[in-house]
């Protein structure tokens, strides 16, 4: 998928720049991985700024028979201080349109898909990837039938009519979260339609998930996670598929997904043996700090070593791993085909957890913790009371008290 890599090439000044390109890199180290990036007659590069409390954006385009993307990158670094100016004095960098006198008529000759560019413009560099991951799949793609259309025109029933073309084709809960994504859109533009939101009909969905497989399964995956792909020679283990090993082990910890694959190597402190997910990670919003146990630190020291990475000198701003969330979602399916096991999501890991530490009683106080619940009363109300054996337990000891008195 096309998207503005962060370029830090050393000696060079790459503060906010990024270049657009199709690659799973998270960053663009060197002038020869980003000429490899490179193809067409022409490229795109942006710079990200900041001034007065502001942020803004600016995207060059570049030919590539004019520019080498070195020359391009020092165009760009020697424009900050004037773009950082701009917008001081504007408070934006994208142009304003000129507007008509009468400004209504203006705002409505202005079509659906003129606000999305504008707002993922402006929105773009403060939300979260997968927060924009969502507002693009939901403005761009599921929303055309709305594109040329005036934002104060559409109307309830044109949104109806995406749903419902939406239903078969799509998972519920993609569905709702299709709905849930537009309408907070529409209610930042203003837009009339945000006043009858509440009359959509939307799929049932419940998200709830109860975790029902016994001790001895959830024991045969965790083994199969800590050891997956391990091949033993000479008294010595050799992963075939390392680094998705050492992504199961951060998982195994009830970490989300999207907090392990966003994990850099400078949130780890090894005088402590604690690693943090930063609060514009964690799904609370809140920075989440946890113990390194003797399996993180193999994991870590593991990814290190096939990184390149000395952990003893300075850590680099960099992201322990390079796979997105598809890479490690197969190879789960893989492992639990393989235990002849039923088909589970990664997410599942986290009630596979959950759901094993309250059956043993665990304090559900403890278990809101590891999971990086931000209330112990998300955790009381997806896990406690989840199997009848609680439920004999409670009956059991409700019996002893009164044959006790």
């Amino acid at each position: 998928m096309n998207k503005y890599i962060s370029v830090n090439i050393s000696n060079k000044d790459c503060k906010g720049i990024y270049l657009f390109a199709d690659t799973n890199l998270k960053i663009i180290t060197s002038d020869k991985e980003a000429k490899s990036l490179i193809s067409g007659a022409e490229f795109k590069m942006q710079l990200q700024i900041r001034a007065d409390g502001q942020r803004g954006k600016k995207i060059f385009t570049f030919k590539t028979k004019d520019k080498t993307f070195l020359k391009a990158l020092e165009y760009i670094a020697s424009k900050r201080d004037e773009l950082r100016t701009t917008l001081k004095e504007q408070g934006t960098l994208i142009e304003v349109k000129k507007k008509n006198t009468d400004d209504e008529v203006f705002l409505k000759k202005e079509t659906f898909i003129d606000r999305v560019e504008h707002f993922m413009n402006t929105k773009a560099i403060s939300l979260r990837d997968s927060t924009i991951q969502n507002y693009s799949t939901a403005l761009y793609n599921h929303s055309k039938p709305l594109h040329n259309k005036s934002i104060n025109d559409i109307t309830l029933d044109d949104v109806q009519r995406i749903i419902n073309n939406l239903v078969g084709k799509r998972a519920d809960a993609t569905i709702v979260l299709y709905a849930r994504t537009l309408g907070a859109f529409l209610k930042n533009q203003k837009a009339n339609i945000s006043k009858e939101w509440d009359g959509l009909s939307l799929p049932e969905v419940n998200n709830k998930v109860d975790y029902t497989l016994n001790l001895e399964d959830t024991k045969r995956i965790i083994k199969a996670m800590r050891g997956y792909s391990g091949t033993m020679i000479d008294d010595k283990v050799f992963y075939t598929f390392e680094e998705i090993r050492n992504i199961f082990i951060f998982l195994l910890t009830g970490r989300r997904i999207n907090e392990v694959l966003n994990l850099k190597y400078t949130d780890i402190n090894f005088e402590t043996s604690i690693f943090k997910i930063p609060a514009t990670t964690a799904k609370g919003k809140k920075e989440l700090i946890f113990n390194i146990d003797g399996y993180l630190m193999e994991a870590i020291e593991s990814q290190a070593r096939l990184s390149n990475i000395n952990l003893t000198q300075l850590l680099p701003n960099k992201r322990l791993f390079k796979y997105t969330k598809e890479t490690p979602r197969v190879h789960f399916q893989n492992l639990l085909q393989a235990l002849g096991l039923p088909r589970l999501r990664l997410h599942d890991i986290r009630h596979m957890l959950a759901s094993t530490l309250v059956q043993n009683k665990v304090p559900i106080a403890d278990i809101s913790v590891m999971l990086g619940h931000s209330s112990i009363a998300i955790t009381e109300s997806r896990y406690a009371s989840k199997s009848k054996d609680q439920a004999t337990r409670a009956t059991d000891a409700f019996y002893n008290i009164i044959e006790n008195e």
